[in-house]
């Protein structure tokens, strides 16, 4: 498969060769690769004349519908920047993000309009609103204006564009884009969980794509689903959800927000093959009595990732697999954002359940001395370093910590991953633990130092720390430790939640918070996180 290529380039060369195949499955209705492709041209077109050039950027929060996908790819022909974010982000977050990234328009489900339109203050930022069932008969978008009346009314329309209205029914030439130029910018906690924006080229993502048919072990995907849940804004979703079965001719089942009844009955009308996601949706599909079903039988491959994952999940749910008939295995994998998503995984036919896989074709996976950075031998631990062609181009706007983040031996250039692991004779990666401060909420990353960094502005606050604890529904939680400033008055639990609620995000707020005399210290005088945890 041909990897130097565009984003949109790789969509093109997909759509030559499987034109009639169906592409995207949404709420019942499919699309064409030959569909798809002319979505994507007539709305390059429309972003042309809406006025985006070469290298400026388009912040899209939106969940996975037709538009975000119609949208992505768009962007990516007419080599406007796609910066990907969650739906709900705060607003006073979001505003950070765009000033950060220099965008000037966020593209929103028009039933977010009263969450966003604070922004609107700002009269260079405008709204591109998606109605995501504008592909649908007249009925269903009749039923839609019903049920959301009430969010729908008072759209001040200036500064306002619908995104149907972008659609022009003509088709530009390519751009001429270099494919290692950045494409998208993702946020991430960094090798160090401090706040990043990363930068992805379209090579290092068409790469990974390009991996499919080596971690699935196949070659003919016509007809084959994968569930498309896990957000684009997310690489892991990004990647292997969306653009991963473009690139090879099969289906993205797209599904804006994950429900396991739903999800069951996709799966028996095999209309679901393959299932990527964290720990807590597997744990949610277990739970729903319609996955104890032979119909769950088409389930072909599930690979896990983005936290955690114990022993007790993976055979439960290969146990569940079996008794339906499905050949279906949990496989865990592991990566991070810096290298797209996905670097080493487990397969069908080579995996142990106790490592997370062996390294993708053309990734370069070591382990480096936390102390001489000498590399290590089999068996031994240290920090995970990875190379090759998915590597980021880099963090938005932060050069100056670049030797602390890429390590460069014998001509390669490694990311620093700040996770500790080890990799074995058989040459299978062992994850240990993380070095760096990331909490995993639901598979979103939660970054510690920005919950304190936030919180210390308090005066009444003396000193803060926020660590994950465990949760059977969540995976995992923040749990806040504070000391107060005995001069000042103390702030009620319920406005530090909302607070961090409405400035980072509803996976940042803690389910508890304890209040100490004074917080642990390490004996060089930092805070002693790994005895908070502990409590």
């Amino acid at each position: 498969m041909k990897v130097e290529l565009t984003l949109y380039q790789m969509l093109a060369q997909s759509a030559a060769k499987f034109q009639y195949h169906k592409a995207l499955l949404f709420r019942g209705k499919y699309l064409t690769y030959d569909d798809l492709k002319q979505k994507v041209d007539y709305l390059a077109s429309g972003l042309v004349d809406f006025g985006f050039k070469k290298n400026d950027v388009i912040t899209f929060a939106l969940p996975n519908v037709f538009e975000a996908v119609f949208g992505f790819y768009a962007s990516a022909k007419v080599g406007v920047i796609c910066h990907m974010v969650h739906p709900i982000t705060p607003v006073k977050q979001m505003k950070k993000y765009m000033s950060e990234t220099g965008s000037q328009t966020l593209v929103i489900l028009d039933t977010f309009y009263n969450h966003y339109q604070d922004l609107l203050e700002d009269d260079d930022i405008s709204f591109i609103l998606v109605n995501p069932v504008n592909e649908f008969n007249l009925f269903t978008r009749t039923i839609y204006r019903l049920i959301h009346r009430k969010k729908l009314k008072g759209h001040k329309q200036e500064h306002i564009t619908h995104f149907s209205s972008l659609y022009q029914k003509k088709v530009l030439n390519v751009a001429n884009i270099n494919p290692h130029a950045t494409a998208v910018y993702l946020h991430s906690g960094g090798t160090s969980g401090q706040p990043k924006t990363i930068e992805l080229s379209h090579h290092a993502i068409n790469y990974l794509a390009s991996q499919t048919p080596y971690i699935m072990g196949i070659e003919d995907f016509k007809n084959k689903h994968m569930l498309s849940v896990l957000p684009m804004f997310h690489g892991f979703g990004l990647c292997m959800g969306i653009h991963g079965m473009l690139a090879v001719g099969g289906v993205d089942t797209l599904m804006p927000k994950f429900n396991a009844k739903k999800t069951a009955q996709l799966i028996a009308k095999n209309q679901v093959n393959y299932i990527i996601g964290v720990p807590s949706l597997f744990e949610s599909l277990l739970k729903e009595p319609a996955f104890d079903s032979e119909k769950m039988k088409h389930v072909d491959q599930a690979f896990i990732g983005g936290d955690y994952v114990s022993m007790d999940l993976k055979n439960r749910f290969n146990k569940q697999m079996k008794k339906n008939g499905s050949l279906a295995r949990l496989l865990e994998g592991y990566g991070l954002t810096e290298v797209v998503a996905v670097a080493c995984v487990n397969t069908l036919r080579e995996h142990d359940p106790k490592t997370v896989g062996k390294p993708l074709p053309g990734i370069d996976i070591q382990i480096k001395d936390l102390k001489t950075d000498q590399l290590l031998p089999e068996n031994e631990t240290g920090e995970i370093i990875i190379a090759g062609p998915s590597v980021m181009n880099g963090y938005l706007n932060d050069s100056d910590t670049r030797d602390r983040t890429f390590f460069d031996i014998h001509g390669k250039t490694y990311v620093r991953t700040g996770d500790l692991g080890m990799i074995d004779p058989q040459g299978f990666v062992h994850f240990k633990q993380r070095l760096k401060r990331i909490i995993k909420v639901l598979g979103i990353p939660v970054l510690p130092a920005e919950i304190e960094n936030f919180l210390m502005d308090y005066p009444q606050i003396s000193e803060v720390c926020a660590v994950s604890a465990p949760d059977k529904d969540m995976g995992h939680v923040v749990k806040l430790f504070i000391v107060w400033n005995q001069n000042k008055e103390k702030i009620p639990y319920e406005d530090i939640k909302q607070a961090i609620k409405e400035n980072i995000s509803q996976y940042a707020v803690p389910k508890d918070i304890v209040v100490l005399d004074a917080l642990p210290k390490t004996p060089i005088g930092k805070i002693d996180v790994l005895s908070l945890e502990k409590i």
